[in-house]
């Protein structure tokens, strides 16, 4: 059950029907809010999206559930 929960979160943020919790600065550089769950290059003006596409990822989700301790749907909605 556990595993259903996790898939179905990353395949919202993979099909963008959600976006992961972070912000954009003045040059459009997007910046996660849980930056230290990823292990990615700082956004860029040629990469800018660099943190927003490794919070689309499966590892980025179980980064999350580990984290925040996710044990529902709702509480991972939450936390990414």
């Amino acid at each position: 059950m556990k595993r259903d929960f996790i898939r179905e979160v990353y395949e919202l943020l993979r099909d963008r029907d959600i976006h992961p919790s972070g912000a954009f600065d003045n040059a459009g550089r997007w910046y996660a809010k849980n930056s230290n769950l990823i292990s990615v290059r700082t956004p860029s003006r040629r990469f800018p999206y660099s943190e927003l596409t490794a919070c689309r990822t499966l590892k980025y989700v179980k980064a999350v559930v580990a984290e925040f301790k996710c044990k529902s749907y709702k509480t991972l909605l939450r936390s990414v």
